[in-house]
């Protein structure tokens, strides 16, 4: 029959592991057990934090894709593209498939390919503006398949405005000495010099219409889904560590201090008992 702890007895043993904690020999302990609580509920207000920005972020996103189009045939783009991120642009003219160019080494979900981008000339006097019209594989590149991927003539193209694509730390290109058909990057400066109509600074990158499927080329990117992320999971999970850590060293103090008094037995000493 085991035998059950009397309530004073309990209380005494609260009582002794309390006085325990704060003694000499679990004072430094207890220090970096406190101090690694406090790193991993910081960590946890960082992701509450980082939710909070991603909130803000999907109201923003959200504003600005309620409003109206941007109409690049009638307004210029602005100076700085801020004024137009996360909003929708809108554009009609005349796809120049004669000067489409491809975009290589882009993969998507693990397949390589190109992404394909066309000279779209605005109707009006505002020139041509590039349009990334999405991506192909490898086996749909040569010229031959183009007019496969022909977009309806005299639909408005609708998409996100983007900033011309430079080298990483602010390098410059340099032109290739003769027009060509496949590029790294859609740098509208150095692609200039092969078109025969000025192009706007910025890119369409052409969002899909919704009775388009996503097998249907070329695959254009679907728009950034506005959810929380794991943001609140990671919070709830670092704050979870940080009870974690303080129970399991108050429950360590305990143990050895019960064992000290003689309260539990070593298990080699039981083993011995128990074998008598």
């Amino acid at each position: 029959m085991v035998a059950e702890k009397l309530p004073a007895q309990t209380g005494t043993e609260n009582k002794v592991t309390l006085r325990a904690l704060f003694s000499k020999k679990w004072i430094l302990p207890g220090i970096l057990v406190i101090a690694g609580m406090i790193l991993l509920a910081r960590l946890g207000i960082w992701q509450l934090d980082r939710l909070q920005q991603k909130r803000d972020f999907n109201e923003l996103m959200a504003t600005r894709w309620r409003m109206e189009p941007y109409d690049l045939n009638t307004n210029a783009l602005p100076e700085d593209l801020k004024e137009l991120e996360y909003r929708r642009v809108q554009a009609t003219g005349t796809f120049d498939y004669g000067n489409q160019i491809l975009i290589t080494n882009m993969a998507w979900a693990g397949t390589a390919g190109a992404v394909v981008v066309t000279p779209l000339v605005l109707d009006g006097d505002n020139g041509a503006v590039l349009v990334a019209r999405g991506w192909i594989p490898y086996d749909q590149i040569a010229k031959e398949n183009w007019p496969e991927l022909e977009e309806p003539p005299g639909e408005p193209v609708l998409g996100l405005v983007r900033k011309t694509q430079a080298l990483p730390n602010g390098a410059t290109a340099t032109p290739p000495p003769a027009p060509q058909t496949e590029w790294y990057r859609i740098d509208i400066p150095n692609i200039q010099a092969q078109m025969p109509y000025p192009l706007q600074p910025a890119y369409i990158e052409m969002l899909p219409e919704p009775e388009r499927t996503v097998n249907d080329l070329p695959i254009r990117q679907e728009p950034t889904p506005l959810d929380d992320g794991n943001h609140l999971g990671y919070a709830i999970q670092w704050f979870t560590f940080a009870l974690i850590l303080g129970f399991g060293y108050i429950m360590l103090v305990r143990y050895q201090t019960r064992r000290a008094a003689g309260l539990i037995k070593p298990a080699d000493q039981e083993s011995i008992t128990t074998d008598a």
